[in-house]
């Protein structure tokens, strides 16, 4: 496994949480004996390690929470304290991600972006969640159909477990197209953007499973 192969690989490693994934320990056995990726992958951990404590550190505005997703039951015991904080989180997540992002790669280099078609079949993610707490499948469906309906990142897991953004077309939102979709299986075609090694699917198909 190459420098770059492997970077791709960890941009989606959440420390503990996927340490027992079969997945990451090529890329992690090859960070261990590369001491620049080794360098690189305790930056990005830390980067991310960022973006979940502002997450969970924001206070919310008051009735934020309910208007989100008391309408809705929730696959997971209500702490309503930590769903407050969760429904404030996920409105501002993109912000808080692509501030940190900005930060992180202006000490670095940045690759060339490329753009390809491609056809991916993996599962309707609610990025927010997904990324903060760490919630997906069929479990988390009903929530995650509500975040995404209201506007909150939205992504796809392929079947080799790489995670895209999905966006639409500049200025027209593909949330209402895939809300009904969350949790589900299904295949995308679009357009994929790297950059920094994070990838982007711009959709211009859904096709169900």
């Amino acid at each position: 496994m190459n420098t770059r192969k492997a970077k791709e690989i960890l941009l989606l490693y959440r420390g503990t949480i996927d340490d027992a994934d079969p997945q990451f320990h090529a890329a992690l056995e090859c960070a261990k004996s590369d001491p620049e990726l080794r360098e690189w992958l305790r930056e990005q951990t830390k980067c991310y390690d960022a973006i979940r404590a502002k997450l969970r550190g924001i206070e919310p505005p008051i009735g934020l929470s309910e208007k989100i997703v008391r309408r809705r039951p929730i696959p997971f015991p209500r702490d309503w304290s930590r769903i407050a904080q969760l429904a404030a989180a996920i409105l501002i997540s993109v912000s808080v991600t692509a501030l940190l992002m900005k930060k992180w790669s202006e000490r670095r280099d940045r690759p060339v972006a490329g753009t390809q078609e491609i056809l991916v079949t993996g599962e309707v993610l609610d990025m927010t969640c997904y990324i903060a707490y760490n919630l997906s499948g069929p479990d988390h469906a009903k929530c995650a159909r509500v975040c995404i309906r209201n506007g909150l990142p939205v992504g796809i897991k392929a079947k080799d477990g790489k995670v895209y953004l999905l966006t639409g077309e500049p200025g027209h939102s593909v949330n209402a197209e895939l809300a009904d979709y969350a949790a589900k299986i299904i295949t995308i075609k679009g357009k994929e953007t790297v950059r920094d090694g994070f990838s982007q699917l711009q959709v211009e198909e859904i096709r169900k499973i």
